[in-house]
């Protein structure tokens, strides 16, 4: 029944009937004597409104209400009056009452006035293109009464519409805004736009987002990683090189540390290596495993730094002399050595009195490592250090330090390197102007290689691996 079919049927040659009047009284429960004067159902322009509280949904009919059922039992939704009656009470007041349909299901009925405000609710405009932009999420999310921190999906007509979640909105996520619209709820008013990322469409609270393009930290560190493999297997396909790379945490407090997307070069990220695990002659590189072993037998008071085993170090790492490591292998025996250079999970039984010493790239990474962290034998400050001062002042750069220092200038390197027969080979823990650090280790051999012929090629080899990671 209309609006005016029911005007009709409470207008009886211009007297309203009372029994509907005195009916919807009773209903509500207004009063309980029947009024002293009957009101007319004005009809009213369409406005929406929305439920504040709890009330009655109820039928008038020519004599008398009959309930139809709760407010708080309807769907959320707006409201659309079409009509107002003011009912008189028994104290001389009146009580406004509007007549309401409900946008989500149709249903209709009167209500007391109190029991709505003027507004839309769960309801929204049409889409409207809009430029297409790249939006990220917010550093941190507003609480809001509407649906947010996820995309949603709108499911219904515009008039009456509900929400659907899809998926969580990421933070490491572009969001590529092509449309928006305005959602009610509660008369106020929500912006949301209209998102596509990858497979996930749908709506996003504006608030939940900003315009930018995200910095996929995992796709970089891939992307970085596929680019140096790559190099590293050109530079060892002929079977004459092996090269293990590893990167280290900034240092504290640099550019690089304090560098907007410093997340992708968190230390062991890009680690990459070919033929890392070819084992090979070592060369003087070994003497590495000397210095943490003689660390070691300090840990356990076998080991002291006498003024002769300060200047044997010191021999053994800036100009690589044998005599010191020999007189070290010869006091505690290879065996034992062996031993504790495979549980340290450094590359096993690398001396041998039949054959030259023997080791990996990775080997000489892991060990360096150490050495850089603080780790295993290297657990004292003061003694890390000193070796390190000494691989600083060694003499023979024309390996990695010569190729770092072509791709930045001021590139510090402190590295062990080893020559032997056709075998050339560098290791070290490499520092960047910027702060950035890494280790790598460079081993070659054959191509007619002789005394130090094959630096060059490892100063080419350390050089783009330097411009390819930073």
């Amino acid at each position: 029944m209309n609006v005016k079919q029911r005007n009709h049927r409470l207008r009886g040659g211009g007297t309203l009937i009372m029994g509907g009047l005195l009916g919807l009284m009773s209903l509500i429960g207004s009063a309980n004597t029947p009024a002293k004067a009957a009101s007319v159902v004005t009809p009213l322009p369409p406005n929406a409104y929305y439920a504040v509280q709890d009330g009655q949904l109820a039928d008038l009919t020519a004599t008398g209400m009959t309930a139809a059922h709760p407010l708080d039992r309807t769907t959320p939704t707006t409201w659309t009056a079409t009509a107002q009656t003011d009912v008189p009470t028994a104290t001389g007041q009146t009580n406004r009452y509007l007549y309401i349909s409900s946008a989500q299901d149709g249903v209709q009925g009167w209500t007391a006035a109190t029991n709505l405000r003027a507004g839309r609710t769960y309801q929204t405009t049409a889409p409207q293109a809009v430029k297409a932009r790249n939006y990220v999420v917010v550093k941190s999310f507003k609480a809001a009464p509407v649906p947010t921190r996820k995309v949603y999906r709108l499911v219904g007509q515009r008039r009456a519409m509900h929400w659907q979640a899809r998926a969580s909105l990421q933070r490491d996520k572009t969001y590529r805004v092509t449309q928006r619209r305005t959602y009610y709820q509660a008369g106020k008013a929500y912006t949301y736009l209209r998102v596509t990322s990858g497979k996930t469409t749908g709506w996003v609270w504006q608030a939940d987002l900003k315009r930018g393009t995200a910095y996929n930290v995992a796709h970089h560190q891939a992307a970085i990683k596929t680019k140096l493999q790559k190099y590293l297997n050109s530079v060892t396909k002929d079977g004459t090189a092996a090269v293990a790379f590893y990167n280290l945490t900034p240092v504290k407090g640099s550019r690089a540390a304090k560098a907007p997307h410093a997340a992708v070069y968190r230390q062991g990220k890009l680690a990459v290596n070919a033929r890392g695990n070819h084992v090979t002659t070592s060369a003087s590189t070994y003497k590495l495993y000397i210095a943490a072993y003689l660390m070691h037998l300090k840990q356990r008071h076998r080991f002291s730094w006498t003024h002769a085993n300060r200047a044997g170090m010191t021999r053994m790492i800036v100009k690589s002399a044998n005599d010191y490591p020999v007189s070290v292998l010869q006091r505690h025996g290879r065996t034992s050595i062996n031993h504790w250079v495979t549980s340290q999970g450094y590359y096993g039984h690398p001396f041998s009195a039949t054959r030259a010493s023997r080791t990996t790239a990775n080997s000489l990474v892991r060990v360096l490592k150490d050495l850089q962290l603080g780790q295993q034998a290297f657990t004292n400050q003061q003694d890390r250090a000193f070796i390190l001062s000494l691989m600083k002042r060694q003499v023979y750069r024309r390996g990695i330090p010569t190729g770092v220092a072509r791709a930045d200038k001021g590139t510090v390197v402190r590295d062990k390197v080893g020559f032997l027969n056709d075998n050339n080979g560098d290791a070290g823990i490499v520092t960047l102007p910027n702060g950035q650090r890494y280790i790598l280790a460079v081993l070659t051999w054959g191509r007619g290689q002789h005394g130090f012929s094959g630096y060059p090629r490892i100063a080419r080899i350390a050089e783009h691996v330097q411009k390819i990671v930073y």
